[in-house]
């Protein structure tokens, strides 16, 4: 089983990496931003399920099942809890004392992508998290 899962997880990177140079040839060729949909697609629907709800390609291959995205304002008392999926997704304050988590960080691999500017990667953490917010069930 640990096995198993080191592969996952070595071929989610390397999965991930080729999405990182396709979208980098995108942006440069069309000379317009990555959509909060597609950045979406790329990054988050092989575990969330392309409708967000947690039954993606990969998501049996985890030890916890991913959760439903389309539930986290309804979850929040109606609020969509921003500051806690953008922390989620970046990763960068990530506390390892509180355990390993299965779902990668995308913030590194967005600076690097964006070649060290961080306010490029803001932007594609800012497109993603709209894009979610814009897919909570009421």
């Amino acid at each position: 089983m640990h096995r198993k899962l080191i592969w996952g997880v070595a071929i989610l990177f390397m999965w991930a990496f080729a999405v990182a140079q396709n979208e980098t040839n995108t942006e440069t060729a069309a000379n317009e931003p990555i959509s909060g949909k597609q950045l979406y697609t790329s990054y988050c629907a092989l575990c969330h399920g392309s409708d967000g709800k947690g039954g993606g390609p990969f998501s049996p291959q985890l030890k916890i099942w991913p959760p439903d995205l389309t539930q986290l304002a309804k979850k929040n008392k109606g609020v969509f809890p921003e500051m806690h999926v953008e922390a989620a997704i970046d990763g960068e304050f990530a506390k390892p004392s509180h355990g390993t988590a299965e779902m990668p960080i995308w913030g590194p691999v967005f600076r690097s992508m964006a070649h060290g500017h961080k306010d490029s990667a803001r932007v594609k953490i800012g497109t993603l998290l709209k894009y979610l917010e814009s897919i909570q069930e009421k």
